[in-house]
């Protein structure tokens, strides 16, 4: 039986880089998902690498910072994957001109003519461009990323913690962690209400060159390197909604039962800020990625609900008991809820989770599994 020093359970954005991280300080890996290396959500990602606009707060100021650190990340581990043209941002309803004329991120603004200039296949569109934004290969990423871990195909339906291992089947792990995105976690987290972000991308052949990428209410990717052109978009939210996934995104209702309506939707947006022409649809991703109320991501130990309740039922009132102190599931972490930035924030998140993990370094309380498990146990 193989022993491994980390078993990561999920194969996308946030399981492979984790799992980089640790096999990069000398761990031994184990990298497991039902569905294949990127074959879930992060596989349907167009994996745009994209500032957050606005007035200086502290998530864009997360996300941006995330930013920077994942493009020198990938510039430097995976170039060829990597295609750094910037993006033009297009007001809409959640940001308007005034939202991006007035942000903290450095940009230029580009109004009708100068884009025609550029391209004359622009439509009556202006925007503001961002020089340090790209687009990924998620799948050929993911694949590098675990390239010296052991993967294995298949499915996870129980944990079972024994003698100071986690035991599966061919091998067991001193450590496991929980990178499911929207799949039901293996323990109890009542304090992680996971809502799946609904995508669909397609790729496109089209004889436009698109000089950059472009994002309105969809992103539009410039050429990758095989000439094609990645047009997606989040369709739907279901930020109130309870809703767990329990099968494939190719069996599930939201795509099968509308998927054309969402391709004429992507195409006919796409149209409204350039003309692609000798236009071809050659391949459709579905995914759902992983997202909480609070928007941002959440990584650390993963609490036991029920006995750090049972051990401090006055944690219900308010009592402040150091995080410390609280019930934890033995040597189970977690790195979830990355929502549709994954690309932009997973090499970032696993060097703060695995500096935590390796050397007890502390992590922002924003990310912490922990400042969840408190606002859901005092609000119960």
């Amino acid at each position: 039986m193989k022993i491994y020093d980390f078993l990561i359970i999920g194969a996308g954005s946030a399981g492979c880089n984790i799992a980089h991280y640790l096999q990069k300080n000398g761990k031994k890996i184990a990298v497991i998902d039902k569905e294949g290396i990127a074959g879930g959500g992060s596989g349907a990602a167009g994996a745009f690498l994209s500032p957050l606009p606005g007035k200086e707060n502290p998530y864009n100021s997360f996300v941006n910072s995330a930013l920077m650190y994942s493009l020198k990340f990938y510039e430097e581990f995976a170039p060829q994957a990597l295609n750094k043209r910037g993006v033009l941002r297009v007001a809409n309803n959640n940001f308007e001109s005034e939202k991006l004329q007035s942000n903290s991120i450095k940009s230029r603004y580009l109004n009708t003519k100068e884009l025609q200039e550029i391209s004359q296949n622009f439509t009556q569109i202006d925007g503001y461009f961002y020089e340090n934004a790209a687009i990924l290969n998620p799948n050929e990423i993911c694949k590098k990323l675990i390239e010296k871990c052991d993967f294995y195909k298949e499915d996870v339906s129980e944990l079972i913690f024994e003698d100071g291992f986690y035991i599966f089947e061919n091998f067991k792990a001193k450590t496991v962690i929980l990178a499911q995105g929207v799949i039901k976690p293996l323990v109890q987290t009542p304090y992680i209400e996971i809502s799946p972000i609904f995508g669909v991308k397609i790729d496109v052949k089209t004889t436009t060159k698109v000089p950059f990428n472009i994002h309105k209410s969809i992103s539009i990717s410039t050429n990758k390197s095989d000439g094609t052109v990645a047009i997606g978009a989040t369709k739907e939210r279901h930020d109130t909604a309870k809703m767990e996934c329990i099968t494939s995104c190719d069996k599930c209702a939201f795509y099968v039962n509308s998927e054309q309506g969402q391709i004429e939707t992507l195409l006919r947006e796409a149209d409204e800020l350039i003309k692609l022409e000798n236009l071809e649809v050659v391949k459709i991703y579905r995914g759902a990625r992983a997202t909480i109320k609070s928007y941002f991501p959440v990584i650390g130990k993963v609490v036991n609900f029920n006995e750090s309740l049972k051990k401090y039922p006055s944690i219900k009132n308010g009592t402040k008991i150091p995080p410390n102190l609280l019930e934890y599931y033995p040597n189970l972490y977690i790195i979830n809820a990355l929502g549709s930035r994954g690309f932009v924030l997973a090499p970032y998140l696993a060097k703060i989770l695995g500096e935590n993990i390796l050397n007890d370094t502390p992590m922002p309380k924003e990310l912490s599994s922990e400042k969840l498990f408190y606002k859901t146990a005092r609000k119960n």
